[in-house]
């Protein structure tokens, strides 16, 4: 009964923030999309670390360790240096500035003003509407496998029920609800990692750090493509130099921890920072989480070998499923009172991610579609209720998705990821870091980037996989290129975007000067 005890409470909990978070504020767009621009640097790095560590990730940290063994680890650590110390300390404070002094609130509008261009703001809005959607779905699968595990509640049920709760506290309370549910959804995460690792190492087939690691070496197994692997190469940092399981280990390591730098439901939560000198407060609080989070979660993996001898199958199918791996060992391991700890931790996880993509999906119709080019006088107060019908939508419509078998939402998901970060990210550094990217040089590598996530594997020339990895590191390359040998953005406007003043906020290009009332249209 203690499981049913600990997941009813943390609804409870959950209703009773959404409840809570209803106030005027959320009664605006920058308040229902941003907290109105008020959520302090604790509340966004614990907020940025629910969300990064999805359902999916801690399902796919079984996948690693599984093929790489103490590659899993790099997977983690690469996680924290590319994904948060990155984002947070070279990216985060000049886009809280940034996003207020171009007065936006979503990353295409972001990029819409950054380069004078309604591209950004068309093309991406449509991308995150076709893509993130099933990505959504893909975060209700990895969830659902954990509950079906764990309390054997049907898989149709559980997501059913994940759906009406989501509904439910971001149509009421919006980014602030989510913000505030992820201070909790985080201290669960952390608990609950220090519970994995001990659980792990403590188990019989582990028998301790020391001693797992021995009875790793001596395994002899096979990789989910087939492909043969050894305990020396397990256990090895440089994977017993073995360059194929590397080749194969670094496209995975990119997706997971540079490919979220253009993901726009991590990005936007810097939009939604109190004060840009804060970030770096923010980062330190990040990055100490997200290195114990995600170091633990992985560690399972990494001893995956000595839990089982092959994969084991899917229920239904009754064909080998990586992605049980994971819940099965967390099932195995744990006592029934932890084993809801860990399983509120995956919830927790989920949620957030959850309430990221259901955002972003609804600003990027909601406002960056329908607000910034159908129906351009529509008032604050209707724009709001807008958005709230269309996060209700696209969870309904991932909800949808979900019905179709679990494999083909998880081969969407990596296409997803790649499609999404492979438009946006390289626009979004250089549009951050360089003051010489010009127009021409971002709309370039976006249409790279996308081209590449999506070309690659429709014509099978690789994997999802490889594929993001191509659409993140080209257009990093094609973009400075295309900016050194294309015509300059106007000088003035530059240096008003990366201005520290305050004061002056949007730009009218036309009359080429800053605006201090931002309600002049620009």
């Amino acid at each position: 009964m203690v499981k049913y005890v600990l997941l009813a409470l943390y609804v409870i909990f959950i209703v009773y923030v959404g409840i809570k978070s209803k106030s005027s504020a959320v009664e605006s767009s920058e308040g229902f999309l941003l907290g109105g621009r008020s959520i302090g640097p604790i509340l966004t790095s614990f907020s940025f670390a629910a969300t990064y560590v999805s359902g999916v990730c801690i399902v796919n940290a079984g996948k690693f360790g599984w093929n790489y063994g103490i590659g899993a680890l790099y997977n983690a650590w690469g996680n924290v240096l590319l994904g948060i110390i990155l984002t947070w300390f070279l990216l985060g404070s000049r886009s809280r500035s940034m996003s207020e002094k171009l007065d936006v609130q979503t990353l295409p509008d972001f990029l819409r003003a950054r380069f004078n261009t309604d591209y950004f703001k068309i093309a991406g809005g449509l991308i995150i509407f076709i893509f993130l959607v099933p990505y959504t779905a893909s975060v209700f699968t990895c969830l659902s496998y954990l509950f079906e595990s764990v309390f054997h509640i049907p898989y149709t049920t559980s997501f059913i029920a994940m759906a009406l709760l989501a509904i439910f506290y971001l149509t009421i309370g919006g980014y602030r609800a989510a913000a505030s549910i992820d201070v909790i959804q985080g201290a669960i995460m952390l608990i609950g990692g220090i519970v994995i690792v001990y659980f792990t190492l403590s188990a019989p087939e582990v028998g301790g750090l020391a001693n797992g690691i021995a009875r790793l070496k001596d395994v002899v197994s096979t990789t989910t493509s087939g492909e043969p692997i050894t305990g020396a190469e397990l256990t090895s940092w440089n994977l017993g130099g073995n360059f194929a399981l590397l080749g194969g280990f670094i496209p995975m390591l990119l997706l997971t921890s540079l490919a979220p730098n253009g993901l726009p439901q991590l990005v936007q939560k810097f939009f939604a920072i109190e004060n840009a000198k804060l970030v770096r407060i923010g980062g330190v609080v990040c990055t100490i989480l997200g290195l114990i989070i995600l170091t633990s979660v992985h560690i399972p993996g990494f001893f995956a070998h000595l839990f089982y001898d092959t994969l084991p199958l899917d229920s239904v199918t009754g064909n080998p499923n990586i992605d049980l791996l994971a819940p099965q060992i967390l099932e195995k391991i744990l006592p029934e009172f932890f084993l809801a700890v860990v399983l509120l931790l995956v919830l927790s996880a989920s949620m957030s991610t959850l309430a990221g993509l259901v955002l972003v999906s609804s600003s990027a119709v909601g406002l960056d579609l329908i607000k910034g080019y159908l129906k351009k006088d529509m008032d604050e107060r209707k724009v709001t209720h807008l958005l709230k019908a269309l996060s209700a939508l696209f969870i309904l419509a991932a909800l949808a998705i979900a019905l179709i078998r679990p494999a083909a939402i998880i081969a969407l998901m990596g296409l997803s990821w790649g499609a999404v970060s492979g438009f946006f990210m390289s626009a979004y550094i250089y549009g951050i870091l360089s003051k010489k990217t010009t127009t021409a040089g971002a709309i370039a590598g976006s249409i790279c980037g996308f081209a590449l996530a999506v070309g690659l594997p429709l014509f099978k020339i690789t994997d999802t996989v490889s594929a993001c990895m191509y659409a993140c590191l080209v257009p990093l390359a094609i973009t400075p290129i295309i900016s050194f040998f294309t015509e300059k953005m106007d000088p003035g406007f530059i240096e008003f975007a990366y201005s520290e003043d305050m004061s002056v906020v949007g730009y009218d290009h036309k009359n080429n000067r800053g605006m201090i009332d931002t309600g002049e249209a620009m």
